[in-house]
């Protein structure tokens, strides 16, 4: 959906107003700098505004490229998650819910790459991209207080029709 601004056109001097279709979008731009063994560090911006460090696991991370991003009711959060290029639910999310809970835990190995808070990317095999403040090599720091706000921006940007995209540069 398209938001309408009306601005003056010249050519009509009796003071009518013409709407002029602007295509709105929220634009994500993950640079990828720092990576070291199987830690890919990187800084998420929107607008040009600096937003937040990332963290991927080398051997699992999204490829560069431009993805849509969508929210999608994940089993594992039991919430809404932005994910990347998801017009369906992952693996884990398609499954009916066995009877036995404690069998449920193979998470991680599943394919199911979206926006998330978390520390440490070891072992983390989801394509996930962690988001926080950069803390060390390998490690972030408020994750929750970080990945709130960017949710609540993604959320109300997509409730309002606009398109958004995450730009996935190698730096």
């Amino acid at each position: 959906m398209n938001t309408i601004s009306y601005t003056p056109v010249p050519e009509h001097i009796d003071g009518q107003i013409s709407p002029i279709h602007h295509p709105s979008s929220l634009n994500l731009v993950l640079t990828r700098n720092i990576v070291r063994g199987e830690y890919v560090h990187g800084r998420l911006v929107i607008d040009g505004n600096f937003v937040c460090h990332t963290l991927e696991n080398t051997s699992s991370r999204v490829p560069a490229g431009i993805y849509p991003i969508s929210l999608i009711k994940c089993k594992q959060y039991a919430r809404k998650m932005p994910c990347l290029n998801a017009k369906a639910p992952c693996n884990m999310c398609k499954k009916s819910l066995n009877s036995n809970p404690s069998s449920l835990n193979f998470v991680l190995p599943c394919y199911c790459p979206m926006l998330k808070p978390g520390n440490g990317a070891h072992n983390r095999l989801d394509g996930s991209i962690l988001v926080g403040k950069f803390n060390c090599l390998g490690s972030l720091i408020h994750p929750k207080t970080i990945f709130d706000p960017l949710y609540e921006r993604i959320r109300k940007s997509i409730s309002r029709g606009h398109e958004v995209k995450l730009t996935i540069v190698d730096g």
